[in-house]
């Protein structure tokens, strides 16, 4: 546990955890200089703020101005989707992308929003209620290359970047390849793909090569700057997802120097 969580905890114990709320919306408000109230409901914090809501399992410091930035800085580097546009989130976490992308596709346009952690699908959920994003579909799944259940890590510090794991004790989630998904949602066009699913992106683009014809640009979050720790071998995906999108006719861009070492392992694709 790390020593906010335990800071946190020690507070939530001490005064209670609408207390807690009442004193986390007075501190954020004094910090960012624009007002905060923060809510605690149902195992989730909601912290609103004029410009949007930001929902999360703890108390933080995330605002909708920064999770835009974040999101127009990082996951919009290679293709910024227009009006009518349809994107696919995959890995949509708590939503911190999700407002720009229906913010940039307007009411004509569509975000399918993928979650696979329960807990973080609960914030997603709320998320979207709460900034009254009328044109996202939230589904929660694990995307995969094959169909059916997964296992996925559980631990509560790091709810954000649990991926899959071949342990049976994991948390058992459904599986759906991206053509099950993309049925589903009734997408037959998809102007951005993002993926960012914690070193599963290999095989769910291996699994997808039938339906890659559907999606016009990509931005994929390859996790190599974690392979290098005991077991997650399995995360060094960017050589080979590189090779499969150029060999579907993509054209590739790719930040390697970039001062962020997650970043330099983006892959941004795009059809000529």
């Amino acid at each position: 546990m790390t020593f906010q969580r335990r800071l946190l905890t020690a507070l939530h114990r001490r005064v209670g955890l609408r207390a807690s709320a009442r004193l986390g919306g007075l501190y954020l408000s004094a910090r960012g200089r624009r007002r905060c109230a923060v809510a605690y409901d149902d195992g989730m914090w909601v912290h609103r703020y004029r410009d949007g809501a930001v929902v999360d399992t703890a108390l933080t410091g995330r605002t909708p101005h920064g999770q835009d930035g974040n999101a127009e800085d990082v996951f919009l580097f290679g293709h910024r989707p227009g009006p009518g546009d349809t994107v696919v989130d995959l890995g949509a976490g708590i939503g911190g992308e999700v407002r720009l992308f229906s913010r940039l596709v307007g009411p004509a346009g569509r975000v399918v929003a993928v979650e696979a952690h329960p807990r973080t699908f609960a914030c997603l959920r709320r998320a979207v209620e709460e900034n009254g994003l009328a044109n996202v579909t939230a589904v929660h799944c694990a995307a995969v290359g094959e169909p059916g259940t997964v296992y996925l890590e559980d631990g509560a510090d790091g709810h954000l970047t649990n991926g899959l794991t071949a342990d049976p004790a994991g948390l058992p989630v459904t599986g759906r390849t991206l053509e099950e998904i993309l049925d589903r949602a009734g997408v037959d066009r998809v102007g951005l793909l993002k993926m960012n699913i914690e070193g599963a992106e290999l095989p769910v683009l291996e699994g997808a090569l039938g339906v890659l014809k559907r999606v016009d640009n990509l931005v994929v979050s390859c996790h190599d700057f974690l392979a290098d720790a005991p077991g997650r071998q399995w995360q060094r995906t960017f050589d080979a997802v590189v090779g499969l999108l150029r060999q579907e006719g993509y054209h590739l861009r790719t930040r390697p120097h970039d001062p962020r070492p997650w970043v330099r392992w983006y892959v941004y694709a795009s059809r000529p």
